[in-house]
């Protein structure tokens, strides 16, 4: 009915579309091996033992030849983060106004530009005081007194 060409190639697009649903940038190159088998079988007549032959061989040289330099395109790259979890810019430096008491060791809340943050402080600081924003670690600001 069709020709193996055919079929190859709706495989390496059915693997290809499948890479967005599993991800690892694997399905992609098994892909790229049934399109190479598709115009290998377009030009010679291959035999199905042939064919597989063909794919496996361009899957496997797809994969490792070219999945180390692809992933970085299509995954990014990630960014440093500093070791302790913290940021040095951001809200530090920022006034907020403390709505629930914080002490050394338990955390309160305070209101940063209309949002209610987790807030730390090595002082005793009462509802309703200006504070400074020192550090702020995750979702939690670490504050002291004005």
């Amino acid at each position: 009915m069709f020709n193996p060409a055919f079929w190859w190639t709706i495989v390496g697009i059915v693997l290809m579309i499948c890479e967005f649903a599993v991800p690892g940038l694997i399905l992609f190159f098994f892909g790229v091996g049934a399109l190479v088998t598709a115009l290998v079988s377009l030009f010679f007549p291959l035999s199905l033992t042939l064919q597989l032959a063909v794919f496996v061989v361009a899957s496997l040289v797809s994969l490792f030849g070219l999945r180390r330099f692809l992933k970085t395109i299509f995954t990014g790259r990630a960014t440093a983060v500093n070791a302790d979890d913290s940021v040095s810019d951001g809200m530090v430096g920022e006034e907020a106004e403390v709505t629930e008491p914080i002490a050394p060791g338990t955390p309160g809340k305070v209101l940063l530009h209309g949002t209610a943050w987790k807030a730390e402080s090595e002082e005793m600081l009462e509802a309703g005081q200006v504070v400074v924003v020192v550090n702020q670690r995750s979702l939690t600001l670490i504050v002291k007194r004005k």
